[in-house]
């Protein structure tokens, strides 16, 4: 059996993969830096190792960098914060916030990216001050992607997890101001990259059906229900696959939106029936009498 140092397997997953040092390493690190890392001339910091083996399309759980104890609090800080962000938890994320803040007095931009991020989501979610939200947004984006404008994909670019988590926000609030060309834009990036650059990880089993409800939602509003139904249809195929359920329900939904949109009433009472159903076993009771309503107004039925 083959053994690995950490250097070794990013150079052979880099070389297998056909990307450049430049490619994985921009925003990073140097490409000098990256070079030594490969060659086991330099021990990479525990964030920096794992977002080069995000930009290489898989997640770290094979290797670990002896770091100074100082230094692991701050990343289980910072691992603890995108959870909080996951999550949507507004008051967990504020909390951590101020840990976060506290332990990356000393630190580089790259410890800052997520701390930038989280105070975006705090603008958006609690505050509602979208003008805050971009701004803090690409204040951390910017960190690791200079070149990005907010708007235009940057399709020759290799992501990280928390670049996608951005980018993804960005298109939210491109969403919620009725910009929906550029939300559309930004999450179909995001979804072909996720398909096509990153293997199977809980990364993307997280992220990856956010992105299919979002274009569902916003191609609903566009008036596309054929495309919004494709949608919705992958993303519940993805939920099932990979027993990610929390927007299993939400894409049910969609689907069935789409198809009253379609004319389908039969298939479409089905697929809100079980939605419904879903959403009163989880206790969403206010989500079923919105359901509930909006069949009453818009469909040729009732559920």
């Amino acid at each position: 059996m083959a053994v690995y140092v950490v250097g070794d397997f990013l150079r052979e997953t880099r070389l297998r993969k056909g990307y450049t040092q430049e490619e994985v390493s921009y925003g990073i690190c140097t490409p000098a830096s990256l070079s030594r890392i490969e060659n086991g001339a330099q021990k990479p910091g525990r964030l920096i190792l794992e977002k080069l083996f995000e930009r290489l399309g898989t997640e770290n759980n094979l290797f670990n960098s002896f770091v100074s104890r100082e230094d692991m609090e701050l990343y289980s800080a910072i691992q603890e914060l995108i959870r909080n962000i996951t999550d949507d938890d507004v008051a967990k994320i504020e909390a951590q916030i101020e840990v976060v803040e506290r332990l990356a007095v000393n630190s580089s931009e790259l410890e800052h990216q997520c701390l930038y991020f989280a105070k975006g989501e705090l603008a958006r979610q609690k505050e509602k001050d979208n003008e805050k939200a971009m701004e803090m947004y690409m204040k951390a984006i910017h960190i690791t992607l200079p070149d990005f404008d907010g708007k235009n994909p940057l399709r020759n670019n290799l992501l990280t997890f928390d670049e996608i988590m951005i980018i993804n926000s960005i298109a939210i609030l491109y969403g919620n101001s009725e910009n929906v060309i550029t939300a559309i834009q930004l999450d179909m990036w995001l979804k072909e990259y996720m398909e096509n650059k990153i293997v199977d990880g809980k990364m993307k089993t997280t992220k990856y059906p956010m992105i299919m409800y979002n274009l569902s939602c916003w191609l609903e509003d566009k008036g596309c229900y054929r495309e919004e139904l494709r949608m919705a249809e992958q993303g519940i195929d993805f939920c099932v696959k990979y027993g990610n359920l929390a927007l299993f329900p939400k894409l049910v939904l969609n689907k069935g939106g789409a198809l009253v949109k379609m004319g389908d009433n039969e298939n479409a009472r089905k697929y809100l029936h079980q939605a419904i159903t879903i959403f009163d076993a989880m206790g969403k009771l206010e989500i079923v009498q919105q359901v509930t309503a909006w069949c009453k107004d818009n469909c040729e039925f009732e559920i």
